[in-house]
């Protein structure tokens, strides 16, 4: 089952948005992602969260939808609104997940719903947060990924270390190489082919698909 998470970020691409929501077969929002939903004129399965970021206007209008289960959790709790979603979406039987509005300008939120991922990949659901700019994934072993016009790669070690490091389809061709936590080796690749393939045989590695 394709999920799509809503969080409280700011949505500039509404088209992105449009296509997502069509693409999934679920859609949780976390909080003030119903704000975005709403705006766009869409709705959601399940809106969750303690709902400090989202409208009362909004909150009533889909506590109205009797399509959309209301999931209120208190303001006082150990996970944020988005690592709720994500483990809702698991225990839905989520096979792909795609987060929007997981950025935005409060930096220790952004990064921590990039974390995230590893929630989602421990799991065995692959899982992508995405913006107007970005498309960011989380890998242990492989990944292809498909060219994008004016487009880089991008890639961070997410551990100590990534080992075992090869990419096809990239200007700048690495073959079983290292990369290790702290570096910027990885930074602003280039598409050559239709799709390139990256590949590790040990350790995390963060993976961005990203325009200026």
């Amino acid at each position: 089952m394709k999920v799509l998470i809503v969080g409280s970020g700011k949505i500039s691409d509404s088209e992105l948005l449009k296509n997502r929501h069509h693409w999934a077969d679920f859609v949780i929002a976390a909080d003030g992602g119903a704000e975005s939903l709403m705006k766009a004129g869409l709705t959601a399965q399940v809106l969750l969260g303690d709902f400090d970021s989202v409208s009362v206007p909004v909150l009533e209008e889909m506590k109205g939808n009797h399509h959309t289960e209301i999931l209120n959790f208190p303001k006082k709790k150990d996970f944020t609104d988005m690592e709720l979603a994500i483990n809702l979406a698991a225990e839905r039987g989520a096979s792909e997940v795609v987060i929007l509005g997981g950025s935005g300008s409060r930096l220790d939120h952004t990064l921590a719903n990039i974390m995230l991922l590893s929630n989602l990949l421990n799991r065995g659901i692959k899982g992508c947060l995405e913006d107007a700019n970005n498309r960011i994934y989380l890998i242990r072993d492989r990944i292809a990924v498909k060219k994008q016009d004016n487009r880089k790669v991008s890639l961070l070690s997410l551990s100590p270390a990534v080992e075992g490091l090869t990419t096809k389809g990239l200007e700048y061709k690495l073959e079983n190489a290292v990369l290790k936590f702290g570096s910027s080796f990885g930074i602003s690749n280039e598409f050559i082919e239709e799709t390139a393939e990256i590949t590790i045989k040990k350790g995390l590695l963060l993976v961005f698909v990203s325009k200026d």
